[in-house]
């Protein structure tokens, strides 16, 4: 009796086993069909979208962000009739070529507005999420060239890095690397924009109470402006906004004698890598501290009028990187 039952279950379960077979044989069939019916062409289209659209702003006048999957697509799309008006005069269409990796975060990023800390220039830029120039500060840097490789090192980190937060500095004490606290507030001016920057959370844009500072490199790393600019400039910041460290010819000549190449962008039309670099001398003194110790006096000249044609960025100069 037990021997029938178990017979009876076997046929039952070889059953079920055989119509399981006979379903996944109908689907891969299937599956075949529709794969073999497919359009080869259309495969390949699909594979070779120059760009896939990440986000949309709801401003109809700004274009998409997109990501490219090279610099020849991403320079088509900057020149294509329907965004070439939105990208005229900015630089965008230069760093496309200059440092491609850059300009597609650019391309990609959410934000409204990125900053540009060029050393070359001495100045804090602030451009539309477009690339055009809305403010250009003249600055003051660290004291040292080439990128910061470690504390202490007196140096301006370069790169592409991002707002952190923005925190009321009004009554902020200086510490030094020694841990040394100066008991002379006012130094950091009223507002701080700390930089998210790997290995250091010192490193920030903010006001001085040494405003003849400014157009020196005589800073322990952060950038200095004056209060009332940096009062401006945070009511159009925001955390996780781009910021990018641009290194000056003379950074950039310490970063590759010390085995990095650190990527450098143009911001204007005068800055180009290949012209004669104009260094920006350090002061004679000291102008952490007192304002008053700085006697030499500072001629604050003009930030040039950027004027990039974008018919002027050749695609078939662009180099790989």
């Amino acid at each position: 009796m037990w021997a029938e039952y178990r017979q009876c279950v076997m046929k039952y379960l070889v059953g079920i086993f055989l119509v399981i077979l006979i379903l996944c044989s109908c689907e891969r069939k299937v599956s075949k069909n529709i794969l073999s019916g497919t359009d080869v062409d259309t495969i390949a289209m699909i594979d070779t979208v120059d760009t896939i659209i990440v986000d949309t702003v709801d401003v109809d006048t700004l274009p998409p962000h997109k990501y490219f999957r090279d610099s020849i697509s991403a320079l088509k799309f900057v020149k294509s009739e329907e965004y070439r008006n939105s990208y005229n005069g900015s630089i965008i269409p230069q760093m496309i070529k200059d440092y491609f990796p850059y300009a597609q975060k650019l391309l990609n990023s959410k934000y409204q507005r990125f900053i540009v800390v060029d050393k070359y220039t001495m100045r804090v830029m602030l451009f539309d999420r477009m690339g055009r120039l809305e403010r250009a500060y003249k600055m003051a840097c660290a004291r040292n060239y080439g990128t910061k490789h470690e504390k202490g090192d007196e140096r301006t980190p370069e790169g592409f890095f991002s707002v952190e937060n923005i925190y009321d500095s009004t009554d902020w004490l200086f510490v030094d690397d020694n841990g040394k606290k100066s008991d002379i507030k006012g130094q950091f001016g009223p507002r701080f924009i700390r930089l998210r920057i790997p290995g250091t959370s010192q490193i920030g844009i903010h006001g001085t109470c040494s405003p003849r500072s400014i157009g020196w490199r005589c800073s322990h790393g952060c950038i200095r402006i004056t209060n009332e600019q940096i009062m401006e400039l945070v009511e159009l910041v925001e955390p996780g906004m781009p910021v990018i460290v641009n290194p000056g010819r003379r950074d950039t000549k310490t970063n590759l004698e010390e085995g990095f190449d650190i990527p450098w962008i143009s911001v204007a039309p005068d800055t180009a890598r290949y012209r004669k670099p104009k260094f920006t001398p350090k002061p004679p003194v000291d102008t952490i501290v007192a304002d008053s110790v700085l006697v030499v006096p500072i001629i604050v000249d003009t930030m040039p009028v950027i004027e990039m044609n974008i018919d002027t960025v050749k695609p078939e100069i662009i180099i790989e990187l």
